[in-house]
């Protein structure tokens, strides 16, 4: 019983801990592609095949034509594109790029072709749809076709798609394949197209999908890593999809149909390998959770945004509401770095919103180091979510926040909040935080001795344990993916992958039915904190895999923000729940008086559950 007692008043501490971490600003973890609600993809080619505009999503809006959307991808790609235009007959296709076809001396021409078949209309009287792959490509008459094969199976093995013989023309990618078969049978097909994924399968015909069931693609055979519409057919190329479920556990062999090689465990349970397709599976599930739950916080913003949802507007006034209240003046430097880099990521300037300038309260801050190194660490993120400018005399220049790190750094190769004892969550972030400095010699070497740290210390599971986690913590795994991702290593290379699997097959075992994370696997409980952390760890692995770079840097191009709640209109949207933003500018307790509450609090439960017991 004592033990039970103990164990119960450790739970309940632990939470307690991470929920005050959470609100000081001292716990780590609370650090974060684009599904479109309307778009197309495009991709232009030579005659011999060559790319004249890459493979490329667009957003379309109703009524938009093929030419449109060809000439705003031209534009946005600063690809030289030149037509002509008959008032009968509308745009005729000149040159795009080098391209230029030449029907007198060759008989080539630009062949317009839609979802793998050559259009029967021209450029300017196509409206494109939601879904729409477009090809245009330098062709000859007749335009060369190749034949594959299609299939579908449902959940339970019948065919969907029994295997169907399909002719595209030569060029076009598995994507085109499966919408030709798909209208060979009569069956709807339902896409949502993402601005990294590009095209995300979601159902065929009325085939009935569980939760976590999702669309898994082969080709000739092969599992596919990325999306139908990015490979290219041959002849004679076989495309088959199955239902696969990625939160369904593996079988008594360990493998759960992905295919290939699993690790084990040590109690012989072994984890299946996670394609990009389950990521992304796993991230739009997790990002409904944090919508539903959530939506408020700065780090839910980040994963949100990341995750291609459309950020509410009432974010961005409840900050501008709250720096108003309190003048724009807050007590701990963390204040002003976590609403920097909240307001970057929900496409504001942090430099001047309302007048405020949260990136000078950063540079210019007395108490920069009064949170050991975190306030060091938040700084450069903030700084650099959006390269915002530093004046060469500030009292924090960059060059002084990263050698400060650098000085910070133990002899083991990690870094701690305080004093000697490494931490990994701190590590982590410390490696995100350094990340746009890795070209440099000795951030090189830090970043080096961090990362084989990390290595050292990574458990036989694949994860972290801590004590002062209650654990094996989801958040801890999340955060050494979003550091090894944002300075470029794999974080399911060798190094990364221990007998219970790697760190992106061990954040995916703490996923729950209900698209949340738990915080301690055995736990099969989601909360928000840990289901923010699990999505910021999974779009920190996707941005890895396109080769996007870190999560904390945005362009501000690619904010989409929820319509109808702008600065006078305080109407609720659904995902805030109606409550307001949290009030950052509440004075946060040091770490030694942190350390006195948690010690009451503790004490208090014990005492407590042991007076339940006596009773």
């Amino acid at each position: 019983m004592k033990g039970m007692l103990f164990k119960r008043s450790s739970v309940v501490l632990t939470a307690i801990l991470l929920v005050m971490l959470q609100l000081t600003g001292f716990f780590t973890n609370p650090v974060s592609a684009a599904a479109l609600k309307n778009a197309a993809m495009i991709s232009v080619v030579d005659e011999n095949g060559k790319t004249v505009l890459p493979h490329s999503v667009l957003e379309i809006k109703d009524g938009e034509t093929a030419f449109d959307v060809l000439k705003e991808a031209t534009t946005k790609k600063n690809i030289a594109f030149d037509y002509t235009t008959d008032p009968k007959y509308g745009a005729n296709i000149v040159q795009i790029g080098d391209a230029k076809p030449d029907y007198a001396k060759d008989s080539t021409y630009w062949g317009f072709i839609i979802n793998g078949s050559m259009a029967q209309v021209g450029v300017s009287g196509y409206k494109v749809k939601n879904g729409d792959d477009l090809l245009f490509k330098v062709v000859s008459y007749p335009e060369k076709t190749i034949s594959a094969k299609v299939s579908a199976k449902d959940v339970k093995g019948n065919a969907l798609i029994p295997e169907t013989d399909v002719k595209v023309v030569e060029g076009a990618n598995a994507y085109d394949a499966l919408i030709q078969a798909a209208s060979q049978k009569n069956l709807a097909l339902k896409v949502s197209v993402d601005s990294s994924y590009f095209e995300f399968v979601q159902n065929i015909g009325n085939a009935k999908l569980n939760e976590g069931d999702y669309w898994k693609t082969a080709l000739n055979g092969n599992p596919l890593q990325s999306s139908l519409s990015t490979n290219i057919l041959k002849n004679g190329d076989s495309v088959e999809l199955t239902i696969d479920n990625y939160i369904t556990p593996p079988d008594s062999n360990g493998d759960n149909g992905n295919g290939g090689n699993n690790s084990g465990t040590p109690d012989g349970t072994k984890q299946p390998n996670v394609t990009k397709q389950q990521v992304a599976a796993a991230m739009k599930s997790s990002a409904s959770y944090v919508l539903k739950n959530g939506g408020n916080d700065e780090f839910e913003i980040i994963g949100l945004q990341r995750s291609g949802q459309k950020i509410p507007a009432v974010y961005l006034n409840n900050i501008k509401k709250t720096l108003k209240e309190n003048d724009g003046t807050f007590r701990n430097v963390t204040d002003y770095e976590r609403l920097a880099i909240g307001v970057t990521a929900a496409g504001g300037n942090a430099a001047n919103i309302d007048g405020y300038n949260l990136i000078e309260k950063i540079y210019s801050n007395d108490r920069m180091t009064n949170q050991g190194t975190n306030g060091v660490i938040y700084a450069l993120l903030a700084l650099d979510s959006k390269k915002y400018k530093v004046p060469a005399n500030a009292k924090w220049s960059r060059e002084k926040l990263v050698n400060y790190l650098l000085d910070n750094q133990l002899k083991s190769g990690g870094w701690a909040l305080v004093g000697d004892n490494a931490s990994v969550d701190i590590t982590s972030m410390a490696l995100a935080a350094l990340a746009p400095y890795k070209s440099k010699e000795n951030v090189k070497n830090a970043i080096d001795n961090a990362v084989n740290w990390l290595s050292s210390v990574q458990d036989k599971n694949g994860g972290f344990s801590s004590d002062i986690n209650g654990g094996d913590a989801s958040e801890t795994t999340a955060q050494v993916i979003i550091g090894l991702s944002s300075i470029g290593v794999d974080p399911t290379d060798k190094a990364f992958t221990k007998t219970g699997g790697n760190l992106v097959q061990h954040l995916m075992s703490f996923h729950q039915k209900d698209g949340g994370f738990a915080h301690i696997a055995a736990d099969h409980e989601s909360n928000l904190i840990a289901t923010t952390q699990g999505l910021l760890g999974l779009t920190a692995y996707q941005q890895y895999l396109n080769g996007e770079g870190s999560i904390y840097q945005f362009t501000g191009n690619d904010v989409t923000v929820q319509p109808g709640n702008d600065a006078t209109n305080t109407e609720k949207h659904p995902s805030d729940n109606g409550q307001p933003l949290p009030n950052t500018a509440t004075n946060y307790y040091n770490v030694l008086l942190l350390g006195v509450i948690l010690f009451i609090i503790g004490a208090a439960i014990y005492f407590y559950n042991r007076k339940q017991k006596a009773a």
